[in-house]
């Protein structure tokens, strides 16, 4: 890893400037010892009005068809949590199992591989659903994290994004429904208005791009219904518009002849794991270098060779690196997961959606048409990634630079709007603020970037996370993080108002404090 850490591109943040603006943060872990403890934030989930987005959304009804496909990576808790509300609900509902084998542990270089098999599996699933929806089997499929799913003519697939108890037992799935919707809108209508976009990173991205009018049709509500139906052919309603709790910021289509992003995109994250430094250039959207990486930036590099003379469907020109992701989370209390992590779907894919982290994803466009029409030509497919989680996303318009996202934080939380929202439901400031910030020394805490991060980065985490679960205290002390949510009213907010965590209930309007 030396080698990777003298490039001289890696950052040399020392003493934590962001350490002011956003300082370490991180909730006590809230220990879930029984199955019950779960329910009240399946209330929220059940009850919140159906879509086809991030956010989960059952909108359950007593009598639907309902299939819970699960695999032997969730917890049994959960799996629990969910059958006894399904039976609440009186629906119909089947489980099925799918056993993945050990449970794997990763490293970050382990998401080549990983999506280069998980590309293939969401087009079979997609081949499922299908086969579901012609037989009209089901109402309704509640699985999955990510990535697209079917028009909902026939079905609904909904997420299944509960793999632990620490995941579900979260104010982030107790948000309502009216406040979600809202800070989504709010960001996607800067996003669809933007002429040109610039996003920056103070590890190392800096990139910008032309939100060329072709991505859209007239009024910019949608995108061109031409290019959509390109690229999710038979599926307007999901290609069309944003995916709940991930907003495209960059048109996740292809522009024949106008693809003009350019800049570098670098990061130490990817959806499975912490990975070394990474960067990747960019030239009219097509990644031309992959430098330093370690053994995940060594992958990337040996796939791009190996695929460069290959001429894809869809793709503006030859090869598989292209750039075409820059998707932005929108729910302020996803956290990263610390029992466990990484190992299964205990990653970092769920905490993608947290709000002002963007990850930029390169490659073919995930269950796109052309994806699977390259999978099914036995050509590779597969698309990667680096998160940004203090990004800055700005944007030209017609009125001047507008700010979407500042050092991560996602203006639509200040919005007075948003804000006179959230006030139905409780208190803004804490339905508005960010649960979690991950600790970066160097650059939100004292230490140096290159040498005590840097340098390991899934080291650093993986003792991070074990000192926040175990001794949180003291990691609080250590890292000199911000304990809004550990103790008073951010600690009975965030642990559901329950003063002895025994009985976990989720914030609501109407009950934020169970302890008399």
């Amino acid at each position: 890893m030396s080698h990777d850490i003298l490039h001289p591109d890696v950052p040399r943040w020392r003493d934590g400037p962001l350490h002011a603006t956003r300082p370490p943060r991180c909730p006590p872990f809230v220990e879930i010892t029984h199955a019950e403890q779960l329910l009240p934030y399946l209330e929220h989930v059940a009850s919140r009005p159906y879509n086809h987005g991030l956010n989960a959304c059952w909108d359950l009804k007593e009598g639907e068809r309902v299939l819970l496909r699960v695999d032997n990576w969730h917890s049994d808790m959960v799996i629990d949590a969910c059958k006894k509300i399904l039976t609440k609900y009186k629906v119909k509902f089947d489980v099925k199992y799918i056993d993945r084998g050990k449970v794997p542990q990763w490293v970050g270089a382990d998401e080549v591989e990983y999506y280069l098999f998980r590309t293939k599996e969401l087009a079979q699933w997609m081949d499922e659903w299908e086969a579901i929806a012609s037989e009209q089997a089901y109402d309704k499929i509640l699985m999955g994290y990510g990535g697209p799913v079917l028009t909902d003519r026939f079905v609904k697939i909904q997420r299944m994004p509960f793999i632990t108890p620490e995941i579900l037992a979260s104010p982030a799935h107790a948000m309502p429904a009216e406040l979600l919707t809202a800070i989504d809108r709010w960001t996607w209508d800067r996003v669809r208005l933007a002429k040109q976009v610039r996003i920056t990173d103070p590890e190392g991205t800096d990139i910008s791009f032309t939100n060329h009018d072709g991505y859209w049709e007239k009024g910019r509500n949608l995108y061109a219904s031409r290019l959509v139906d390109q690229t999710w052919q038979g599926n307007a309603k999901f290609g069309a518009t944003y995916l709940p709790g991930h907003i495209t910021g960059r048109p996740w289509v292809f522009l024949e002849g106008m693809e003009d992003g350019c800049g570098v995109i670098a990061g130490t994250t990817n959806h499975i794991a912490p990975c070394d430094w990474t960067q990747l250039k960019v030239e009219n959207a097509k990644i031309t270098e992959i430098n330093a990486g370690g053994e995940f930036g060594e992958k990337l590099r040996r796939l791009k060779e190996e695929t460069d003379h290959l001429q894809y469907p869809g793709m503006p020109g030859k090869g598989l690196m292209y750039w075409w992701e820059a998707s932005i989370g929108t729910n302020p209390h996803i956290h990263r997961p610390r029992k466990d992590f990484p190992s299964g779907f205990v990653n970092c894919l769920y905490e993608r959606l947290r709000s002002g982290v963007i990850h930029m994803g390169f490659g073919t466009i995930i269950s796109s048409m052309d994806e699977r029409k390259a999978a099914r030509s036995n050509l590779p497919v597969g698309h990667w990634h680096l998160h940004l989680y203090f990004p800055d996303y700005t944007t030209e318009t017609s009125q001047g630079t507008d700010w979407v996202i500042r050092q991560g934080r996602l203006l639509a939380l200040d919005d007075p709007d948003i804000r006179k929202i959230a006030q139905k439901y409780g208190d803004p400031d804490l339905w508005l603020d960010e649960s979690w910030n991950p600790a970066v020394p160097g650059l939100n805490m004292a230490g140096d970037y290159r040498a005590h991060y840097a340098a390991d980065p899934l080291k650093w985490v993986k003792s991070e996370l074990d000192i926040c679960r175990n001794y949180h205290p003291l990691f609080m002390k250590m890292v000199q993080a911000d304990g809004k949510y550990c103790s008073g009213e951010g600690a009975r907010f965030w642990s559901g108002g329950c003063c002895d965590h025994s009985g976990v209930t989720p914030p609501t309007a109407s009950h934020h404090n169970c302890c008399g």
